[in-house]
């Protein structure tokens, strides 16, 4: 998301500050042997940090968000460094084939170091560093005992159909187009009024931050304009729930409906889409997903 890109020395600056002071917290458990393993776009310079107070520390370092094509990197000033920054670790961690293809892109082409692409194996500063792909699951056996629990369900002919969204509120998820998507239904197919309805659970995340409270109301405003617009006597288009659920109550959730929309604009790995087909089983649900 370029478009949102802000480039601020200032703020760069107090990133990498604030990765280092978790570095000096970190090195004396390095120290001591431990395994310290770092988490995700928020200390992404930590392990340089680390390294420097303790050449010997073992060190991990997993990114949960996509990782960008070089190219697409290079337009941060500080892309270097950042690249420097995870590379101070022994293993560096990925969900997704592509993210980690396109760190060794980057490690060859912004610091020319010697990439063993089909070992995942990067040479920068005397080390061998590895880097592996390793997708987070779910719980699959508790969102089965509680699909089970929820005992055997009907599904009546004339129902009407539930496409259910389960997200964060973040503007990678693509909240807010899904609802355009479901407006576009309406206009296009107007068969499927009063056949189906649409339920976001949105769960609150960041409002205090300004981009996120404004893309709250955006999509607030746009589920009032679309309700106003096609409901009818007894029949809503879309049900809007801005909480968090517990596993047990959100597993019933996803059987509850015909189908399922996990289509983020981007996304480090999604795990509604393997929660879902979890909980319906045997059930004909249908999972929709946007491939990114």
């Amino acid at each position: 998301f370029v478009g949102r890109t802000h480039i601020d020395a200032a703020t760069w600056q107090a990133y990498d500050a604030v990765n280092q002071r978790f570095a000096k917290r970190a090195a004396p458990f390095a120290r001591q042997g431990a395994l310290v393993w770092v988490q995700d776009y928020q200390l992404l310079r930590m392990p340089h940090h680390l390294r420097e107070l303790v050449p010997g520390a073992r060190i991990a370092s997993f990114l949960h968000i996509p990782f960008p094509g070089s190219d697409l990197l290079r337009v941060l000033p500080w892309s270097r460094h950042l690249m420097r920054g995870m590379l101070a670790a022994d293993v560096v961690g990925f969900h997704v084939d592509s993210y980690a293809d396109h760190f060794l892109d980057s490690a060859a082409r912004l610091l020319g170091c010697d990439v063993d692409r089909a070992a995942g194996v990067v040479q920068f500063d005397g080390r061998a560093v590895s880097v592996v792909v390793d997708p987070i699951s779910i719980d699959a056996g508790f969102v089965s005992t509680v699909a089970r629990s929820a005992g055997a369900r009907t599904r009546p002919a004339d129902r009407v159909r539930e496409i259910l969204g389960v997200d964060r509120l973040d503007y990678t998820k693509g909240i807010y187009e899904r609802m355009l998507a479901i407006e576009r239904l309406l206009e296009r197919w107007p068969t499927y009024r009063g056949r189906v309805v649409f339920t976001q659970l949105l769960v609150p995340s960041r409002e205090h931050v300004a981009e996120y409270s404004d893309l709250k109301r955006q999509i607030d405003e746009t589920v009032g304009r679309i309700n106003g617009r096609f409901s009818e006597a007894g029949w809503t288009p879309i049900r809007y729930l801005v909480r968090s659920l517990p596993q047990d109550e959100l597993i019933p959730l996803y059987r509850g409906a015909d189908v399922a929309l996990v289509t983020p604009l981007r996304d480090g790995i999604n795990l509604v889409a393997k929660e879902y087909v979890m909980a319906e089983g045997t059930l004909s649900g249908v999972l929709v997903v946007s491939g990114v």
